[in-house]
C-alpha cells in the first residue's frame, strides 16, 4: 500500500506530541494550583504527578495502550496520596485520544468505563451529595467521550484522505495501463497494415516481374503491362509506407488506407487477374449494408487470402464470394492450388486474418486440401445488444 509523505505545510508529528504533552502537564498543574489556593503548604509531589502525566504522553505514538494504562494507574495513585483534586478524566484525556486515534477504540472504551466506575465508587463511598455525583460523572463522561469522539473524527478524516490518495494513485496506474494497451494495439494494427498492404504489393510486383521476364523479347505488350502493374503496385506500397511513418511520428492515430466499402475487393481481384490468376468475384450485398470497420476488415482478409494464393498456392483459379444475411457478413476465398505450405495455418498472414476478425467479433477458418485452400470468415454486421 502506498504511504503518504507529509506535506510541507503539515506540522511534524513529534512537534504535535510535544505540544500535547506540555498542554496536558500545564492543564493538570493549573488545576492543582487552583485547588491549592489559600493554603500555605505546597505539595511538590502533586506537581511531579502533573509533569508525569505530560511526560508519559511523549510515548503516545510508540506504545499508546501502555501510556493509557500508566495514566489511569497514575490517577489512582495520585488520589491515594491525598493530593488536591484534579478530576479523574483531565489527566488522561490525551492518553484516551492517542489510543483511539491509533484504532484501539475497544481499549479506550474499557479503560474509560473502569476509570468512571472507580471514580463513582469512591464518590459514593465518601457520601457525596447527589448533585456533586451527577456533576462529577457528567464531567468525566463528557471529557472522555469528547476525547474519543475527536480521535475518531481525526482518524476517519485521515483514512478518507489516504483513501482518496490511493484512488488517485490507482487511477493513474489504470491510465498508464490503458495507454500501454492502446500503444500495443496501435503497434499491432500498424504491423498488420504493413504486412497486408506492403506484402500484397510485393507479391504483385514479384508475379508481374516474372511475367515481364518471361515475355521479354517475345511479347512487348505483355512486358509493358507487367511493368505498368509493377509501377502501380510499388506506388501504392510507397504511399502506405509514408502513411505508416507518419503514424509512427505522430501523437494522433493515422490509419493506413482501407476501403470503407466492399468495392476494394474488386480492385484486389483485378490486380490478381493482371498477375495471371483467373478470379471469379460474387458480391451479393450493397456497400451501404456493411459498417465501415467490418468492410475494411473484410477487404483485408480477402486481400491476405489472395496474396497467399499468389505467393504459395501455385493456383490458376480462385473464387471470392461475399454474402450478407441475418446480421452476418460471410466471406469465402477458395483456390485450386496445392494447399498450405510448411507454415500451415500458423503463418503470420493467417494469424493476422484471425486477429482482424476477432477485433470486430468475427471468426476465420481455413481448410486445406491437396486440391486447394478455402478461407471462410464470418463477421457480424450488427452490434450485440
Amino acid at each position: 500500500m502506498p504511504t503518504a509523505e507529509p506535506r510541507e505545510d503539515e506540522i511534524p508529528a513529534w512537534v504535535l506530541t510535544v505540544l500535547v504533552a506540555a498542554g496536558q502537564a500545564i492543564a493538570v498543574a493549573l488545576i492543582i494550583a487552583i485547588g491549592s489556593a489559600g493554603t500555605l503548604d505546597v505539595d511538590y509531589g502533586a506537581y511531579l504527578f502533573a509533569a508525569g502525566f505530560g511526560a508519559v504522553l511523549l510515548l503516545r505514538r510508540i506504545v499508546p495502550v501502555t501510556v493509557l494504562i500508566v495514566s489511569v494507574l497514575g490517577v489512582f495513585s495520585y488520589y491515594a496520596f491525598d493530593f488536591p483534586p484534579i478530576g479523574m478524566a483531565v489527566p488522561v484525556v490525551g492518553a484516551f485520544y492517542s489510543v483511539t486515534e491509533r484504532g484501539r477504540v475497544v481499549v479506550a472504551t474499557v479503560a474509560g468505563l473502569v476509570l468512571l466506575g472507580v471514580s463513582l465508587y469512591f464518590r459514593v463511598g465518601d457520601r457525596q451529595p447527589s448533585t456533586v455525583l451527577a456533576y462529577d460523572l457528567i464531567t468525566n463522561v463528557a471529557l472522555v467521550g469528547c476525547a474519543i469522539a475527536l480521535a475518531l473524527t481525526v482518524r476517519s478524516r485521515r483514512d478518507l484522505r489516504d483513501q482518496q490518495r490511493r484512488v488517485v494513485l490507482l487511477e493513474r496506474e489504470h491510465q498508464q495501463e490503458r495507454a500501454a494497451r492502446q500503444l500495443e494495439a496501435e503497434r499491432l494494427r500498424l504491423a498488420r497494415d504493413v504486412h497486408d498492404s506492403v506484402g500484397h504489393a510485393l507479391s504483385l510486383v514479384s508475379v508481374q516481374a516474372r511475367v515481364a521476364q518471361q515475355s521479354l523479347g517475345s511479347d512487348q505488350a505483355a512486358v509493358a503491362r507487367a511493368l505498368d502493374n509493377v509501377v502501380s503496385a510499388t506506388g501504392s506500397s510507397l504511399a502506405d509506407l509514408r502513411r505508416t511513418l507518419t503514424a509512427l511520428h505522430s501523437d494522433q492515430a493515422v490509419s493506413l488506407h482501407a476501403p470503407v466499402t466492399l468495392r476494394g475487393i474488386e480492385h484486389t481481384a483485378e490486380a490478381a487477374r493482371q498477375a495471371g490468376l483467373d478470379v471469379d468475384v460474387s458480391i451479393t450485398t450493397g456497400p451501404a449494408d456493411v459498417p465501415e470497420p467490418v468492410a475494411g476488415t473484410a477487404f483485408r482478409i480477402v486481400q491476405e487470402a489472395v496474396t497467399n494464393v499468389l505467393r504459395h498456392a501455385h493456383a490458376t483459379r480462385a473464387s471470392i464470394t461475399v454474402t450478407a444475411e441475418a446480421g452476418t457478413l460471410r466471406l469465402r476465398v477458395a483456390d485450386n492450388g496445392t494447399g498450405l505450405g510448411e507454415a500451415g495455418e500458423d503463418g503470420r498472414g493467417m494469424t493476422g486474418m484471425r486477429e482482424r476478425a476477432a477485433l470486430v467479433g468475427g471468426t476465420v477458418t481455413v481448410e486445406s486440401q491437396p486440391t486447394g485452400v478455402t478461407v471462410t470468415a464470418e463477421l457480424p454486421t450488427e452490434e450485440s445488444p
